[in-house]
Parts: structure tokens; sequence; C-alpha cells
């Protein structure tokens, strides 16, 4: 992460961040939908430093199921307070008695009954409310969060989706080359897919805006705001780029897969040059059929709020679209480690070797 273009300068301001779970707690926003009733047992559940595929493993187990009848719309980070759906499978039975299920990483604060299962990507995003402590600059610090609300950040994929160091990175690398000697299931695959895949857009975006090509340009995959609907400009034009500053339409950088890349012309040849210095890694995204996407290159910030706590604190509140990371934000904002815990918690290692959240 330390390698990748920043949209605004490297900041110079420094500060603390995430000195206990609760300087981090992110809420799911999802609403259920239909009748509470059905045969999926969707439970909103309150975890602190537990992972979100781990929870999903204690839910199944009292259920009395395998944890692949557990779905959830998305991952949650470890280090935090954070608050989310999940959904069980359960044909023919009432509610379970969940508020028995007592754990001292976890509870269970809300239970209904519901037609449909809780599918990935379900939510519409997550709101943050972040603690910054020991802030070198206040006023330095408030004005780069003014820059921030105006241009957005870029929209990398955080350190979470690449495990502890990056080792997804050199685990994927392991396995597309048959060196891995570990069985990996189906979830720890997965992951290892999506984090290869992550990877590589990380590269193309970082590419594209320390070249500040940011303006519209032909052959541009342009997605539509708000939604996965993309089209490609045949042409720039002052309507699209008015739309582009607007809001309305967004540049968007590749997600290597296999598939046709819908980019054409210069553009086209820039994201193929950077995902050709990282073969072995598009070539294993292929192999195992992973498709191709388009993704937002810069992502904007919604109901932002900066409320200063002292002269050296401040808390921060936005929401952001699914899939977007709230480290990606902070890593514009100031220059300063982000403090991981190390607490021992039970259950979690055989996880955390492939899982990010």
């Amino acid at each position: 992460m330390d390698e990748l273009a920043y949209l605004h300068g490297k900041p110079q301001v420094t500060g603390v961040f995430r000195q206990q779970p609760e300087h981090f707690a992110v809420t799911e926003l999802l609403t259920p939908n239909g009748e509470p009733q059905g045969e999926h047992q969707w439970l909103w559940v309150e975890k602190r430093g537990a992972n979100t595929a781990w929870v999903a493993s204690q839910l199944a187990a009292f259920a009395g199921v395998n944890e692949r009848q557990v779905s959830y719309a998305g991952l949650k980070d470890r280090h935090a307070v954070t608050r989310q759906w999940y959904s069980i499978q359960l044909p023919g039975q009432p509610l379970l008695a969940w508020q028995q299920l007592q754990h001292p990483e976890f509870k269970v604060l809300d239970a209904r009954l519901q037609p449909k299962k809780l599918k990935s990507g379900a939510h519409k995003g997550n709101h943050f409310s972040l603690e910054l402590q020991q802030i070198s600059a206040m006023d330095t610090f408030i004005a780069r969060w003014q820059q921030v609300l105006e241009q957005g950040v870029p929209n990398y994929f955080g350190p979470q989706r690449f495990g502890r160091q990056g080792q997804n990175i050199d685990k994927a690398r392991a396995w597309f080359s048959g060196q891995l000697r570990q069985k990996l299931s189906r979830t720890q695959s997965g992951l290892l897919l999506s984090s290869a895949r992550a990877f590589l857009f990380n590269q193309i975006a970082s590419a594209r805006i320390s070249a500040q090509r940011l303006a519209i340009e032909p052959g541009d995959a342009l997605m539509l705001a708000g939604s996965h609907s993309f089209f490609v400009a045949e042409q720039s034009d002052d309507t699209l780029a008015a739309r582009l500053q607007q809001g309305d339409i967004q540049l968007t950088a590749a997600l290597p897969g296999s598939g046709r890349n819908p980019v054409s012309g210069a553009i086209a040849e820039f994201e193929q040059d950077i995902i050709a210095k990282h073969a072995e890694l598009y070539d294993g995204l292929q192999k195992h059929r992973v498709d191709a996407a388009r993704r937002p290159l810069l992502v904007h910030l919604a109901e932002a709020q900066l409320t200063q706590l002292d002269a050296q604190r401040v808390r921060l509140e936005f929401a952001l679209p699914s899939g977007s990371f709230a480290t990606s934000v902070l890593r514009e904002l100031m220059s300063a480690p982000v403090t991981e815990l190390t607490e021992t918690t039970t259950g979690h290692q055989a996880y955390d070797e492939v899982i990010s959240e």
C-alpha cells in the first residue's frame, strides 16, 4: 500500500488510529425486505475483535448446520466494533433462541424470519465512525479533509484484503504456480482469488492516478453512479466531462479476470501494460475463470462529518458504497501507521492465514 499513488499528494499530518476496537465502528447499510416470514433466519450481529467468517462458523454451530449454510452481505474488519446481517436457511423451523447464544466477541441483537437468503453484496454500503488521536497539525488535517470531501480518494482495496503483511498475494502466486502445498477450502481459495484481482486493480488505479489521467479518454469505461452498469465512451466531450464533474458518471479501472476488457484505444493499452507486469496473477485468475469487471477509480464520501474532540483528536463519520475501504480514506488524510490490535482471541488463527476483512 505504501507504494500506491496519492490523489492529493502524500499527507504530511501524522496521527494515531485504532488503539482499541471502539475507535473503528462499522454499521452495515442494509434493511431486510419482505414479510417477517420464511425459512431464512436473519441475524443482526454486533462483533468486537472477531472476523466475519469466524462468527459465521459459530452461528452455524449453534444452529447445528454446516457453515456453508450461513451467508452474509460482506466481510467486516476484525479489529473493530461492527454490526451486520447474517442469514441461515432452516426450513420448517421457528426462530431459534438466539438470545441464548452468549459469546464475549459477538452478540445477536435481533433475529427475524425472511423469505430469501442474504446474498453477497446485497448491502448498499457501510457507515463508519472513526476516532483519530495525536493529530500533529489540526488545521492542516481539516483542510485535507475538505479536499477529500470535494474530490474523493482512490478507491483502493485496503490492506485488510491482502492479509497480514500481504501474505494473501504470496499465497496466490504459490497456488497459481503449483507450489502451495496447503489444501485450500472453498472459502480460502475464493479469498485468494479476490485478493489477486484486488491487487491488480490497485496497481492499475495507482498508475492512472500517478500519470494524472483523471479526465475521460476515448475508449474509457464509465460507470453510472450508484450502479454497476457502465458504457464505453467513443470520445471525450463537454457533456461527458460535465457529467463526470457532477458525479453522475465515474471513471473506472479494470478488475482483471476472464473475459474481454471493454475499454479500447490508449487506455486499454495502458491497463494491459500494468497487467502484464503481474502475468502470473492474471493467468491464475483466467485459469480459475474469475469474471473480469470494472470498479470506480475514485470513491466519494457520503453523510460526512468531522467533530473535533480536542486539540489533537477528531471523530470522522461517513458512509461508503459496498466494497470501498475506510482505510483508503484514512491513507489520504494522514501519514501514520494504522495501529492494528494484537488481541489474542481463540479460534481465529485458521481464518487469519488467508482471510482479510
